[in-house]
């Protein structure tokens, strides 16, 4: 789409690190073999080097690069039941707060699941890959549930992460409350569905695409 529109709205291909150190240890692999296949023999320190420890770099290096695809939001969408209608609610305009940030350029178009469902730091990462891996096991086995929901309130940090040195956050005297604060820090309550819209449209929730 974006070559149609010109070269200001075509992505920059990436090759990222961790492919090029995968390309660099399967070259140290085949080389090792064609020496042994030429020689006809390896001494034992390459052989242990090609057949053990080089081997099971690359596959920790390609698990971690499916990791890092896996915050993808074509990933997310791969699951045509019951994520494809709230990738398609996301991308698609619409009232709901994650189509507004997704419309607006305020999160990822590739990323945009991810940013907003891992929480902050480090725990927040695993958090949502450990996440995933429910999701995934849900859609294998067939044990979800409509409409989707949350078992507790969306996670405040997500949004406070991007939005709580925001000047234009700061500004708005509700957030000052220090009862409302409360509320938020100890999660009785969300951002999303009180004071503003919902994350996802109620459509999408119950498996079927958003309304015109």
């Amino acid at each position: 789409m974006g070559d149609k529109l010109g070269p200001l709205f075509a992505g920059k291909p990436e090759l990222h690190l961790v492919e090029g150190i995968a390309l660099a240890a399967s070259a140290v692999v085949v080389a090792i073999a064609l020496y042994a296949l030429v020689r006809g023999r390896v001494s034992r320190e390459l052989g242990l080097a090609g057949l053990v420890v080089i081997p099971g770099f690359v596959l920790l290096l390609a698990n971690l690069e499916v990791l890092d695809r896996s915050k993808e939001v074509r990933f997310c969408g791969s699951c045509h039941e019951p994520m494809a209608p709230l990738v398609a609610a996301v991308v698609g305009a619409n009232d709901s707060l994650a189509s507004i940030h997704y419309q607006g350029g305020a999160i990822s178009t590739s990323t945009a699941c991810y940013t907003c469902h891992s929480g902050y730091g480090l725990l927040g990462d695993f958090a949502a890959k450990r996440a995933g891996l429910v999701h995934m096991a849900h859609a294998l086995f067939g044990t979800y549930e409509y409409p989707l929901a949350l078992k507790r309130p969306f996670d405040i940090d997500s949004c406070l992460d991007c939005h709580r040195h925001a000047p234009k956050f700061r500004a708005v005297e509700a957030h000052h409350d220090k009862d409302l604060q409360q509320l938020l820090v100890k999660r009785e309550m969300s951002c999303t569905g009180t004071c503003h819209p919902a994350a996802h449209p109620a459509e999408a929730l119950n498996g079927s695409g958003t309304k015109k």
